[in-house]
């Protein structure tokens, strides 16, 4: 009861550290504090304290922001005196073993809110966006205070595809203000802090309200007394005297992109020494000489380092100084900033009588005329090996490349696709070659599955090297019962039948070797030079319709066995030049089928046939030959003519017939000869003529008149000598 009652008088009026928590005022006793802060990275508090209830469950406390603050100058009485504000979220709690009178011991980790980034991870397409647009997102998605921007003098450039890939949310965040030279810290108010971001030495603050304005601080070397600096170290550190950037565009092959950024820093041969990077994650000239800026800046940083110890409690994170000496007002300083610092502060007068709270610090500082540009350390994720991905577009599309052949894509990792190539970057895709608008073409088509491989393992840096099958797209031919066959087949564009392709197929089954060519409507070839085509069995050609020949110079087809053309409808060879169109058939029989007419058509020269054999044509329908000159016919041995119907021959002029043995007429009919002028038939000395005027002479040596039955004379007049 007692102890109980010594419990509740303790309060934290006139202390050196106060805490204000959702416990409410007075409920936790902060005994001791370390705070660790600083210029580009995430503040730490380790609280100590005396819990005036038995019990305290984390979710009063954990997650929730709580308010400490720190004795700058006690006030007169009854007044809070000036003091300095932390304001934080509670990550951990620590419930410790009980103390005097009651209470019970607590440790406290408080972090800045945005700690919560480092909870939650992701696999994320970040697209066209700056790092500070990165910034205010995920500020905004986790319900944070919007950063302090406005001291940035440089707008960063957007990155056009950028991957968060199995990172949480604050080390994405933090890579990419590194890679464009942001850095950052935090300042305190009661009930907040806030996230500030620059990329230029213009924005370290001045003096806080705790400092009352004044930016000045004495050096006392050895000193214990309070707002001091008891140590000041300043250290010198070797850099390299240039930085080379390098890496490579598709887009200007014959250009590496290259920078060379020499050191502000001048030391005796450090100009032979140099920082080599590659790739630099730069496009062009201009980006990388802005990334290599950066990275001189960040090791310029280096160089020039203050150490040192104090018991100033108002030296801040971000906050200008001026240090001096009074002993030795000769010696002069210039304006620093803090870069990092922590505060250790006791508070014992919960146990003692006795209210000497310690306080000291140790912090790190650089002149205030550098930036702290931040090295690149966090580490970028590399993915090793390939990645599934599908091909995507535009709804209606199939097909959609740029002028590139690169291709959309999404992937089965990104819970934000909209799988139509909106939110992803272009790709590009692995040919089996790529020369001067020669080599291979083939462009992966919406909705199929390929292998994405990544550039020196970097998520940011995708290529497509080749496209593998699946359910929804399946092998041309079943499997294993195809398994000889080697094919490459083609789809019509937007075509939804199977059978609308284009193919060439190898089929290597054991006495069954074939190659096949399937094009879907049109196929042209075009050779140059010379053309080779050798069948050594049998050849078969089939036009459904049309066929077309055409031969510039001289034309020879040179047959060893049968020759036959059927034709369905005319037929006609023209020899458009002067000169000889020739048939020439090495063969025993030719043979030409005609169903409808036959024409044979000669321009300004000769057209030969000739067979070392039998020639053979067969007419379903007429057959008519025009000859406007002189026609030959040379037949070494018997000529038959068999003609089913009529025969009739019309000659414009003279016909003569020369025969070097017989000749029979054999007519099962009649037969007429029929002349306007004359008609004489000779037999050596023997010889009749008949004329058109109606005379008619018979001669001869000896003439014999035969009739076996009858001879009749009629005339008007018969003579006989």
């Amino acid at each position: 009861m007692f102890d109980d009652i010594l419990t509740a008088d303790f309060i934290q009026a006139s202390r050196v550290l106060k805490v204000s928590s959702p416990l409410g005022e007075d409920q936790l006793l902060p005994e001791r504090m370390k705070v660790d802060e600083g210029v580009n990275r995430l503040f730490e508090i380790t609280l100590h304290v005396r819990a005036k209830r038995e019990a305290v469950k984390p979710e009063e406390l954990i997650g929730k922001l709580v308010d400490i603050s720190l004795e700058i100058r006690q006030g007169e009485l009854g007044e809070d005196g000036l003091r300095r504000p932390f304001n934080g979220l509670v990550t951990d709690l620590e419930e410790g073993p009980p103390v005097t009178r009651g209470l019970r011991s607590y440790t406290l980790t408080i972090r800045p809110q945005m700690w919560l980034l480092s909870r939650r991870s992701d696999c994320r397409i970040w697209l066209d966006m700056t790092s500070i647009q990165v910034l205010e997102t995920l500020f905004s998605e986790h319900g944070l205070p919007q950063p302090d921007i406005g001291f940035l003098q440089n707008k960063p450039p957007a990155q056009g595809y950028s991957v968060q890939w199995q990172e949480n949310d604050l080390d994405y965040l933090l890579r990419r203000l590194e890679e464009d030279g942001i850095f950052y810290w935090f300042q305190h108010d009661k009930g907040i802090h806030r996230l500030r971001v620059t990329d230029h030495q213009i924005a370290w603050s001045k003096a806080s309200a705790s400092a009352e304005g004044d930016d000045t601080v004495r050096i006392a070397q050895g000193s214990s007394d309070r707002n001091h600096i008891t140590e000041w170290m300043r250290r010198f550190s070797y850099v390299p005297g240039q930085r080379v950037d390098a890496d490579w565009n598709f887009e200007t092959p014959n250009f590496i992109p290259r920078s060379q950024t020499p050191s502000l820093v001048e030391l005796s041969g450090n100009a032979k020494r140099e920082l080599y990077n590659y790739p630099a994650r730069a496009a062009d000239y201009t980006e990388m000489e802005r990334v290599g800026k950066l990275r001189a800046q960040a090791t310029q940083a280096d160089h020039e380092r203050i150490k040192g110890q104090s018991t100033v409690r108002v030296l801040e994170p971000g906050r200008r100084f001026n240090p001096y000496e009074e002993p030795h007002p000769e010696h002069k300083y210039e304006e620093h900033v803090i870069t990092r610092i922590t505060h250790w502060v006791v508070d014992r007068s919960y146990e003692t009588t006795e209210n000497q709270p310690e306080y000291i610090n140790q912090f790190e500082a650089i002149p205030s005329r550098i930036p702290l540009t931040p090295h690149r350390t966090t580490k970028r994720p590399r993915i090793e090996g390939a990645q599934v991905a599908i091909v995507a577009g535009p709804s209606g599309e199939e097909i959609h490349p740029d002028k590139y052949g690169r291709i959309k894509a999404w992937f089965p990792w990104d819970r934000r696709a909209k799988k139509d190539g909106s939110d992803t970057c272009w790709i590009r895709v692995s040919q089996s070659w790529a020369g001067g608008l020669w080599g291979s073409q083939v462009i992966p088509r919406i909705g199929m599955e390929v292998m994405i491989a990544y550039i020196d393992g970097d998520p940011d840096r995708p290529l497509v090297t080749g496209v593998v099958p699946n359910t929804n797209n399946p092998v041309p031919y079943d499997l294993p019962a195809n398994k000889t066959k080697s094919v490459f087949r083609t789809n019509t564009h937007k075509s939804k039948a199977w059978n609308q392709f284009n193919e060439i197929t190898f089929d290597d089954a054991t006495n069954n070797e074939e190659l096949f060519i399937h094009a879907q409507r049109d196929r042209t070839e075009k050779t140059r030079n010379n053309f080779t085509s050798r069948t050594d069995n049998n050849y078969f050609s089939s036009v459904g319709r049309n066929a077309m020949v055409s031969v510039r110079n001289n034309y020879e087809q040179v047959a060893g066995g049968n020759y036959h053309l059927t034709v369905g409808g005319g037929f006609t060879t023209e020899a458009l030049l002067p000169g000889q169109l020739t048939g020439h058939f090495g063969v025993r029989e030719m043979g030409y089928y005609l169903n409808s007419t036959f024409e044979t058509s000669m321009t300004g020269g000769n057209y030969v046939v000739e067979c070392s054999s039998s020639a053979y044509m067969a007419v379903g329908g007429n057959k008519s030959e025009s000859i406007i000159g002189f026609q030959y016919a040379n037949i070494g041995q018997d000529l038959s003519i068999n003609v089913s119907g009529d025969s009739i021959l019309q000659v414009a002029g003279d016909k003569r017939s020369t025969i070097g043995g017989d000749s029979v007429d054999n007519i099962a009919g009649r037969k007429s000869i029929l002349s306007n002028e004359l008609v004489k038939i000779i037999a050596g000395k023997s010889f009749i003529v008949m004329t058109a005027d109606g005379n008619i002479t018979i001669s001869g040596k000896n003439v014999s008149i035969n009739g076996e039955e009858t001879v009749t004379i009629k005339a008007k007049r018969v003579e006989i000598n």
